[in-house]
């Protein structure tokens, strides 16, 4: 009988273990994800006003949004500013439109 408990005892704290891990994998490739969202946002937005309310050049807006979060691409239009950024498990595009007296908006 003790035998049988000892048994049952590890075979309980083995499989809460692997439960574990498998939440634990499972809850952190989501959360990086959801915040990840916030930097291709955040950099659109920035360079965007940095851009075309500001009027600076394209090398000073980088090097300004760069302080704070460094994009994979920059990729400038008319009136727009798309940022990209990757993560270990996704991709993410942020678009900023510049709207005149309204400045820049995120898509």
């Amino acid at each position: 009988m003790n035998k049988f408990l000892k048994i049952l005892f590890i075979t309980f704290l083995l499989f809460l273990s692997i439960s574990l891990l498998v939440f634990s994998v499972f809850k952190f490739r989501i959360l990086p994800d959801t915040l990840a969202r916030i930097y291709p946002n955040f950099a659109a937005k920035e360079g965007c006003s940095c851009l075309f309310v500001v009027k600076a050049s394209e090398t000073y807006c980088k090097d300004y949004v760069r302080q704070f979060f460094l994009p994979d691409e920059w990729i400038v239009g008319s009136e727009y500013l798309e940022v990209r950024f990757s993560s270990y498990f996704s991709e993410f595009r942020a678009r900023a439109n510049f709207h005149g007296s309204k400045g820049c908006l995120l898509e």
